[in-house]
């Protein structure tokens, strides 16, 4: 097409701009470049104005662009372009930074090796980052999997003083983009940040990989997100039955989340059971409800079917015995009273309890309770080692009905000489015996019955099977269910 007239520039302008918002495979663009310049060479009646000829020429040529588009994108083109912000993908942080208007559109396009990078949707608060990014192929088709993140590729997040924040990773969840995160645990307080990406490979475990340059920055101006910060101060405290007490601390409200705080200290007693560092090794157990005792959101629930919405979660040691949470949910209610009610916590405590048995009697399966949990070993065998330097390692399997926590648990295997041998854990665990309507009851089951996939305890050192062996458990993460406080937050 030659363009010397102005509606021939205008036609081009129009094309162009519609061309540059999308992807276009190389196929369709050599078929829509010689469709177009076919259309200067054809003769028009003279019934039909030689400017509307050329503006109906235009629109076909884009519904052409269009519709091949659409036809090379798998599964759809609709499908391919959709916004983090789609019905399947809820995330009320998201669609409240869309409704103040701070989803930010970088037009980052980075062309290389038949691959192009395109980032056009980012959110930014003090509470975390989200980016969508996509990458397609020669044929517009976008491929998920091409793209690994890690040594050699890298997104990193910079404040203004181009201090490096956090490192940015995929969240997964769906096929139609890279859903790229980074969580705070501690509010930005920054008025600019960088999103540097480095990436100059791609390719998965099963392929060879494209080395190219995908590299990119951009920036987010954050004071008006900051601007929508509000704090709000709590009141409340509570002294457990085991010696701990619970302080309410603030409420932060952010664009995207609203951080909630709360401190916790043991009590002497409390102490005794934790000594040195193992007081430091908790859990908390909470859930919010509306007054009318609906489930807003758990943490570290029994419960089944429990609401999740937490994003992050921190936690620093104050003081002695003293330590101050810090937990980031997408959402808390800002208008309607609603309720805290701690269902329960853990704490790493000194145990002792023993499991003392001969190998050779494991023929049928040999059940012991420690404390509140019950074991049930069901075998012994030699193993190929986890250290390289050794050969073999004696495991014991076993099922568990756990309800104590496992996370912070401490064992030691002793042999027929009395030799000690660390030991460490393999298997799968799930919850078990859980209610719909209940926080606090259940046990974590330990190995699967189901598959016959038990636990094991993998004793390391013990490169033969002896005659007797010792498992005792010198540290049990306590699990304690007996708070009864709740609070009314407005």
């Amino acid at each position: 097409m030659n363009f010397h007239d102005p509606v021939d520039r205008e036609i081009k302008q129009l094309l162009n701009a519609k061309r540059k918002d999308l992807i276009i495979p190389d196929a369709v663009q050599l078929a829509m470049e010689n469709a177009l310049s076919s259309i200067s060479e054809q003769k028009v009646k003279k019934k039909y104005p030689h400017k509307k000829w050329r503006w109906a020429a235009a629109v076909i040529a884009l519904f052409f662009i269009l519709g091949a588009v659409s036809i090379y994108s798998v599964p759809t083109f609709g499908e391919m372009i959709r916004s983090l912000f789609a019905k399947d993908n809820p995330d009320i942080g998201l669609l409240r930074a869309q409704e103040l208007g701070l989803v930010h559109n970088p037009h980052i396009k980075v062309k290389d090796k038949g691959y192009t990078l395109v980032i056009d949707e980012a959110v930014a608060d003090p509470t975390r980052v989200t980016m969508a990014l996509q990458l397609f192929d020669k044929k517009g088709k976008h491929d998920r999997y091409k793209l690994l993140l890690g040594d050699l590729n890298n997104i990193t997040i910079k404040d203004a003083n181009g201090k490096d924040l956090d490192t940015m990773y995929d969240m997964g969840y769906t096929n139609d983009f890279y859903y790229m995160v980074a969580f705070f645990n501690e509010p930005l307080q920054t008025d600019k940040i960088t999103i540097e990406g480095n990436i100059g490979t791609l390719g998965n475990r099963n392929e060879p990989s494209i080395e190219g340059d995908w590299n990119f920055s951009f920036d987010i101006d954050m004071r008006e997100a900051n601007q929508q910060t509000k704090i709000e101060e709590l009141s409340g405290s509570y002294t457990t039955p085991h010696g701990m007490t619970v302080t309410l601390k603030r409420l932060t409200r952010m664009v995207q989340g609203v951080r909630f705080e709360l401190e916790t200290e043991l009590n002497d007693a409390a102490m005794a059971r934790s000594p040195g560092d193992l007081w430091e090794k908790q859990m908390l157990s909470f859930h919010f409800e509306t007054i009318e005792n609906e489930e807003i959101h758990s943490v570290n629930s029994r419960k089944n079917g429990d609401m999740v919405s937490l994003m992050s979660t921190d936690y620093a040691v104050i003081g002695d015995g003293k330590i101050r949470w810090s937990y980031i949910f997408k959402y808390l209610p800002e208008h309607e009273p609603y309720r805290f009610i701690l269902d329960g916590y853990s704490v790493a405590e000194t145990d002792g309890s023993r499991i003392s048995f001969r190998p050779s009697d494991l023929i049928e399966p040999k059940a012991f309770q420690i404390l509140t949990d019950r074991i049930e070993l069901v075998g012994t065998s030699l193993e190929d080692s986890q250290n390289p330097d050794a050969t073999f390692e004696t495991a014991v399997s076993f099922y568990g009905e756990m309800d104590n926590e496992i996370n912070n648990e401490e064992w030691k295997a002793y042999d027929s000489a009395g030799k000690q041998y660390d030991v460490s854990k393999w298997g799968i665990s799930t919850l078990k015996n859980t209610l719909s309507n209940n926080w606090r009851e259940g046990f974590i089951s330990m190995g699967n019955r189901d598959t016959q996939q038990p636990y094991e305890y993998r004793i390391m050192g013990l490169d033969h099977i002896p005659e007797e062996l010792i498992l005792v458990r010198r540290v049990v993460d306590k699990r304690y269910k007996d708070p009864d406080w709740s609070v009314m937050l407005k």
